[in-house]
């Protein structure tokens, strides 16, 4: 499940639970997901987490390569430490 919008926990909860009920594969999510706290939201109910818009936005946004590529780097550190915080 992705989008560039984000969806409320309780409507992603949902979502999953009706997955679950037809397949036993991994499940992840990535509905705009752009800071640390919603990472650590999303991996306390998907198996994954996926981030995209909030990556390419920092891209876009940096006024030089070198910038893009630590914004980049800043950006997916925060989150997967958010990720990593749930999971413990």
């Amino acid at each position: 499940m992705t989008g560039a919008g984000s969806a409320t926990t309780e409507h992603v909860t949902e979502a999953i639970a009706r997955l679950r009920r037809h397949t036993d594969l991994p499940i992840s999510v990535g509905f705009g997901i752009r800071t640390p706290e919603q990472a650590a939201n999303i991996a306390r109910l998907a198996d994954g987490v996926v981030v995209g818009s909030a990556l390419v936005d920092k891209i876009a946004q940096a006024k030089s390569a070198d910038q893009a590529v630590t914004d980049v780097l800043s950006l997916c550190s925060a989150l997967a430490e958010g990720v990593r915080s749930a999971r413990h």
